[in-house]
Protein backbone atom coordinates (compact mmCIF):
# COMPACT_ATOMS: atom_id res chain seq x y z
CA UNK A 1 0.00 0.00 0.00
CA UNK A 2 2.65 2.73 1.06
CA UNK A 3 4.17 1.90 -2.18
CA UNK A 4 1.47 2.42 -4.55
CA UNK A 5 0.69 5.60 -2.61
CA UNK A 6 4.20 6.95 -3.07
CA UNK A 7 3.95 6.04 -6.55
CA UNK A 8 0.98 7.43 -7.05
CA UNK A 9 1.97 10.72 -5.60
CA UNK A 10 5.22 10.79 -8.03
CA UNK A 11 2.68 10.65 -10.88
CA UNK A 12 0.47 12.91 -9.55
CA UNK A 13 3.88 15.17 -9.45
CA UNK A 14 4.94 14.35 -13.11
CA UNK A 15 1.31 14.95 -14.27
CA UNK A 16 0.99 18.50 -12.78
CA UNK A 17 4.45 19.64 -13.81
CA UNK A 18 3.26 18.23 -17.44
CA UNK A 19 -0.16 20.29 -16.76
CA UNK A 20 2.15 23.82 -15.75
CA UNK A 21 4.86 23.28 -18.72
CA UNK A 22 1.69 23.06 -21.36
CA UNK A 23 0.18 25.98 -19.88
CA UNK A 24 3.33 27.90 -19.85
CA UNK A 25 4.50 27.17 -23.28
CA UNK A 26 0.71 26.99 -25.34
CA UNK A 27 -2.67 28.61 -25.57
CA UNK A 28 -4.56 26.08 -24.37
CA UNK A 29 -8.84 27.09 -24.22
CA UNK A 30 -10.07 23.68 -22.71
CA UNK A 31 -9.88 20.98 -20.68
CA UNK A 32 -10.84 18.40 -23.54
CA UNK A 33 -7.61 20.01 -25.01
CA UNK A 34 -5.42 19.98 -22.42
CA UNK A 35 -6.55 16.41 -20.68
CA UNK A 36 -5.56 15.22 -25.06
CA UNK A 37 -2.15 16.98 -24.79
CA UNK A 38 -1.39 15.09 -21.55
CA UNK A 39 -2.55 12.18 -23.40
CA UNK A 40 -0.75 12.68 -26.10
CA UNK A 41 2.86 12.89 -23.94
CA UNK A 42 1.74 9.49 -21.36
CA UNK A 43 -0.81 11.09 -18.63
CA UNK A 44 -4.09 9.56 -19.43
CA UNK A 45 -6.11 11.74 -17.10
CA UNK A 46 -10.78 11.33 -16.42
CA UNK A 47 -12.01 15.31 -16.48
CA UNK A 48 -12.25 15.20 -12.76
CA UNK A 49 -8.91 14.69 -11.71
CA UNK A 50 -7.71 17.47 -14.59
CA UNK A 51 -10.39 19.85 -12.26
CA UNK A 52 -8.87 18.96 -9.32
CA UNK A 53 -4.84 19.49 -10.48
CA UNK A 54 -6.01 22.91 -12.14
CA UNK A 55 -7.27 23.58 -8.76
CA UNK A 56 -4.25 22.65 -7.29
CA UNK A 57 -2.27 24.19 -9.27
CA UNK A 58 -3.72 27.67 -9.10
CA UNK A 59 -4.24 27.55 -13.41
CA UNK A 60 -7.57 29.51 -14.25
CA UNK A 61 -8.93 30.52 -17.69
CA UNK A 62 -8.71 33.89 -18.58
CA UNK A 63 -8.89 35.95 -21.74
CA UNK A 64 -6.29 36.89 -23.89
CA UNK A 65 -5.75 40.20 -25.65
CA UNK A 66 -8.02 39.09 -28.85
CA UNK A 67 -10.39 37.68 -26.93
CA UNK A 68 -10.28 34.11 -27.05
CA UNK A 69 -9.81 32.20 -23.52
CA UNK A 70 -6.94 30.38 -22.55
CA UNK A 71 -5.41 28.73 -19.04
CA UNK A 72 -2.86 30.65 -17.40
CA UNK A 73 -1.48 30.05 -13.61
CA UNK A 74 -2.20 32.78 -11.41
CA UNK A 75 0.81 33.33 -8.41
CA UNK A 76 -0.51 36.49 -7.42
CA UNK A 77 -3.98 38.38 -7.59
CA UNK A 78 -1.65 40.73 -10.21
CA UNK A 79 -3.05 41.31 -13.85
CA UNK A 80 -6.61 40.29 -11.90
CA UNK A 81 -8.59 43.72 -12.22
CA UNK A 82 -11.52 44.27 -9.94
CA UNK A 83 -13.28 47.53 -11.31
CA UNK A 84 -15.43 47.30 -8.04
CA UNK A 85 -17.31 45.68 -5.57
CA UNK A 86 -20.67 46.25 -4.07
CA UNK A 87 -23.14 44.55 -1.00
CA UNK A 88 -26.42 43.32 -1.45
CA UNK A 89 -27.58 41.85 1.64
CA UNK A 90 -25.44 39.17 2.20
CA UNK A 91 -23.92 38.92 -1.94
CA UNK A 92 -20.74 40.36 -2.27
CA UNK A 93 -20.63 41.39 -6.34
CA UNK A 94 -17.60 41.81 -7.95
CA UNK A 95 -17.16 43.20 -11.36
CA UNK A 96 -13.77 42.50 -13.77
CA UNK A 97 -12.42 42.95 -16.71
CA UNK A 98 -13.87 40.66 -18.91
CA UNK A 99 -13.07 37.16 -18.69
CA UNK A 100 -11.68 37.55 -15.37
CA UNK A 101 -14.38 36.86 -12.98
CA UNK A 102 -13.77 32.69 -12.93
CA UNK A 103 -9.88 33.75 -12.16
CA UNK A 104 -11.01 35.80 -8.83
CA UNK A 105 -13.49 33.29 -7.94
CA UNK A 106 -11.13 30.80 -7.83
CA UNK A 107 -8.22 33.28 -5.94
CA UNK A 108 -11.36 33.90 -3.45
CA UNK A 109 -12.19 30.50 -2.90
CA UNK A 110 -8.41 29.70 -2.43
CA UNK A 111 -8.25 32.21 0.59
CA UNK A 112 -10.77 29.76 2.44
CA UNK A 113 -12.43 32.27 4.82
CA UNK A 114 -14.82 31.16 6.91
CA UNK A 115 -17.11 33.96 6.37
CA UNK A 116 -17.57 32.92 2.57
CA UNK A 117 -19.56 30.37 1.64
CA UNK A 118 -18.40 30.21 -1.95
CA UNK A 119 -18.65 31.60 -4.96
CA UNK A 120 -20.18 31.98 -8.60
CA UNK A 121 -18.55 33.35 -11.43
CA UNK A 122 -20.07 34.85 -15.18
CA UNK A 123 -18.24 36.57 -17.57
CA UNK A 124 -17.50 39.60 -15.88
CA UNK A 125 -19.34 39.80 -12.52
CA UNK A 126 -18.93 37.27 -9.73
CA UNK A 127 -21.22 36.89 -6.15
CA UNK A 128 -19.57 35.62 -3.04
CA UNK A 129 -21.92 34.57 -0.94
CA UNK A 130 -21.14 35.90 2.68
CA UNK A 131 -22.21 33.41 5.61
CA UNK A 132 -25.04 33.74 8.04
CA UNK A 133 -24.03 35.61 11.25
CA UNK A 134 -21.17 37.72 9.38
CA UNK A 135 -21.49 41.47 8.00
CA UNK A 136 -21.01 41.77 4.54
CA UNK A 137 -19.61 45.03 4.64
CA UNK A 138 -17.00 44.10 7.15
CA UNK A 139 -16.38 40.65 4.87
CA UNK A 140 -15.87 42.77 1.86
CA UNK A 141 -13.23 44.89 4.17
CA UNK A 142 -11.24 42.24 5.16
CA UNK A 143 -10.97 40.49 1.98
CA UNK A 144 -10.21 43.95 -0.02
CA UNK A 145 -7.36 43.91 2.50
CA UNK A 146 -6.41 40.48 1.52
CA UNK A 147 -5.82 41.14 -1.80
CA UNK A 148 -4.10 44.19 -1.53
CA UNK A 149 -1.43 42.34 0.79
CA UNK A 150 -1.32 39.43 -1.32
Amino acid sequence: MYKYTFLANMNKEKRQQAILDLVYREDISSQEKLRRKLAGIGFDVTQATLSRDLRELSVVKTSSEDGRYKYTLLDKWEGLSILRCEVSGNLLVFQTEPGLAPAVAYKIDGLQLGSIVGTVAGENTLLAVVAAGHDARKVRKELWNRIQEA
